[in-house]
């Protein structure tokens, strides 16, 4: 049975990620958690009074805020949701929670309205990307509440393919995988056929010398593609996916859903 950790802010882009997750694993044994995680500096001057009255204030607030979305989901969804709320640092919270439930999968939400990369997916989902090494799913607004057919997975030269092809969530679904290698790099690449032997469900090319942003904008925009796969070793993926701010190729590679994977 897979945990799954909803984190939110009650905004309107946490609330469509929780939706679209439980879409996506409607006929699955799954156990569902919702965590809020405040802090002070979202509260108004009137609430500065002290740390009580801050503490106070943003509990009572969320906790109500909580039990309505729960209530709510668990009508809606007809199954269980753990609701918390933390008042601590962000990342501590989430990691904290994530080791206490064993947490295999993380769904944050982003908007995508702006055009620097922390605030595209918001600074606490970047830093969560960056500390945390769960599966974690981002997911735009607006988008389609059906289970992913078919997913994109672009590979750079020194990306490990096995730790897609392992990956419990993708082993029902079609995946296109795209080697993007640049500088003579084939070391990955050469072992990529043998690791695909035993999958039926890949399709695979292999691309020289092209930007990964150019092979994603195009593969998504000639594909039927409904999701995409970044594997992640620090921050390198989402420095490639983001190397430049330019708002129309960022919100190219932002219309679907993306799921990040550690190597």
């Amino acid at each position: 049975m897979k945990n799954i950790l909803f984190l939110t802010d009650f905004s309107e882009s946490s609330m469509e990620a929780i939706h679209y997750v439980c879409a996506v694993f409607a006929k699955e044994e799954t156990n569902y958690f919702i965590l809020n995680v405040s802090k002070a500096g979202s509260l108004s001057l009137s609430s500065l009074m002290s740390y009580d009255s801050i503490y106070d204030t943003v509990i009572r607030d969320n906790k109500e805020k909580l039990k309505i979305i729960k209530s709510t989901l668990e009508k809606q969804y007809n199954t269980k949701f753990k609701a918390s709320i933390r008042f601590n640092n962000f990342i501590d919270a989430v990691e904290e929670y994530v080791d206490k439930y064993q947490i295999d999968m993380i769904v944050s939400g982003f908007d995508g309205a702006n055009s620097l990369k922390e605030k595209i997916f918001g600074s606490n989902t970047l830093n969560l990307i960056r500390s945390i090494k769960t599966d974690t799913i981002i997911v735009p607004q607006e988008v389609v509440l059906t289970k992913p057919k078919t997913v994109l997975c672009l590979l750079d030269d020194q990306d490990d393919l096995s730790i897609v092809l392992k990956n419990s969530f993708l082993a029902d679904k079609k995946i296109d995988i795209v080697r993007v290698v640049n500088n003579n790099n084939f070391t990955e690449a050469s072992r990529d056929q043998f690791l695909l032997k035993k999958y039926t469900n890949v399709d695979y090319k292999m691309i020289s010398n092209i930007p990964m942003e150019y092979v994603k904008s195009y593969e998504i925009q000639t594909n039927e593609i409904d999701m995409s796969v970044l594997l992640v070793e620090e921050t390198s993926a989402l420095d490639r996916l983001f190397n430049d701010n330019s708002t129309t190729k960022i919100s190219k590679n932002l219309l679907k859903p993306i799921l990040i994977l550690h190597q």
